[in-house]
């Protein structure tokens, strides 16, 4: 069986940092983070991991491009006001 760090590692944006936290959740593949999609990979992630992670707007685009398999500065305006709106909301 292939290790899923190994296989999310090659993922766009996610790097040794995010990957274990995917993992921890239960994302073992990039189908399971496309099922799971942006904003509710993100949750789980900050529920698990606000206090012992900074966990920032960036992060949330690393996820939401590694879905989309581009670099997170590509990603649409309209869509980064989504996330940044869905960022404030998650954080109060």
């Amino acid at each position: 069986m292939n290790d899923p760090k190994v296989e999310l590692l090659k993922l766009t944006n996610l790097g040794p940092k995010t990957v274990p936290h995917l993992v921890e959740i239960g994302i073992l593949s990039r189908d399971d983070l496309v099922a799971l999609g942006t904003e509710e990979a993100f949750r789980r992630i900050y529920f698990r991991y606000r206090d012992e992670s900074r966990l920032s707007l960036n992060y949330l685009y690393a996820l939401e491009g590694a879905i989309d398999d581009c670099d997170w500065r590509w990603i649409s305006e309209e869509r980064k006001n989504e996330l940044r709106n869905f960022f404030r909301s998650i954080k109060t």
